[in-house]
């Protein structure tokens, strides 16, 4: 089974090929303004050097955050569009499990945050294969007060960015190095296969996690809830 992986959750993005969990190569990309363009060119890429085409894709497996709001939407796109024009089967991870996947094999428990922008993080915890925490946005110190069990390790953009605060109250975590920051469409690819696959409705209904509202409908619902104040401002 070839499966390629892709991620578009954050400012670098990745995809990833795999054959039955053979790991057969993996590009990065910056900028996000020309996500687009970058993941036709790297999955062309990956492809190319593989000796294969996208009509030899057997499964697509895509991250469906959060983060970036205009990097999810370009992603699930791509990858919807290769489903539809190849036939190849489709599966879906939140970005937040993703990071924690690959350190749960030496953690027990393994916090995952991604920095969210704006004072908040988005976060949540695993135990082994488990969700014990479900995701959600947050400022990091109410994140971190209201944890009645300690984590082992912590991963992600979020953890680098907070990892003073974090030290503070988990002394004996482990906050794992940048080279762990982003989901790994690499440990995607090659798990992808053992997966089960969306069937057709829900790849029609599969919509990026996004968990806060984008900055423009956090405008629109502070001008529906007071439109006299927003009017005078």
């Amino acid at each position: 089974m070839v499966t390629l992986a892709l991620d578009t959750s954050h400012p670098t993005g990745s995809v990833s090929l795999a054959r039955d969990g053979a790991l057969l190569g993996t590009e990065t990309f910056a900028a996000p303004s020309s996500h687009l363009v970058a993941l036709g060119q790297c999955t062309n890429r990956v492809l190319g050097a593989a000796g294969l085409t996208p009509r030899q894709l057997d499964r697509v497996a895509v991250v469906t955050g959060p983060g970036s709001f205009t990097g999810l939407r370009i992603g699930l796109s791509f990858a919807k569009g290769l489903h539809a024009s190849t036939g190849a089967e489709m599966v879906a991870m939140g970005a937040l499990r993703l990071l924690a996947l690959p350190q749960l094999e030496k953690a027990n428990r393994v916090c995952a945050m991604i920095d969210a922008r704006r004072g908040e993080v988005y976060a949540a915890i695993y135990d082994r294969d488990q969700e014990i925490v479900a995701p959600g946005a947050v400022a990091p110190d109410e994140w971190l007060a209201r944890l009645e069990l300690a984590p082992d390790l912590f991963v992600g953009t979020g953890a680098l960015a907070y990892s003073e605060m974090i030290r503070d109250v988990f002394p004996d975590a482990t906050i794992a190095g940048s080279d762990a920051a982003f989901p790994s469409t690499a440990h995607l690819a090659i798990i992808a296969h053992a997966l089960p696959a969306l069937d057709e409705p829900a790849v029609r209904a599969l919509e990026p996690l996004y968990i806060r509202p984008s900055g423009a409908e956090q405008k629109r619902l502070r001008a529906h809830a007071h439109p006299a104040e927003d009017a005078d401002g």
